[in-house]
């Protein structure tokens, strides 16, 4: 896989890796109570990826496995995007 972002430590970028590692155990966890199927997380600062991963599955199915490449669809996101966009006026 390509990026066009290098990667950098997440201690480079002022993140914890340990708080990192929890929101890869939190994602599992969703993924075992059977709320998603999968996931692919991205945390990006100071132009760097600090955390990338992929978990779970892509299609429940034939359990074809999450990849950090899948493409998917995301529904509604008028929310989030307008949040964010408020946030940063």
């Amino acid at each position: 896989m390509s990026s066009s972002l290098p990667f950098a430590s997440p201690e480079e970028v002022g993140f914890s890796a340990a708080r990192l590692g929890r929101l890869t155990d939190t994602l599992r966890g969703e993924i075992e109570r059977g709320r998603v199927p999968g996931a692919v997380a991205l945390v990006a600062r100071r132009g760097r990826i600090a955390y990338f991963e992929s978990l779970g599955v892509r299609d429940p199915a034939s359990g074809a496995p999450m990849h950090k490449d899948t493409i998917f669809r995301i529904y509604s996101m008028t929310k989030p995007i307008v949040s964010v966009a408020a946030v940063m006026l």
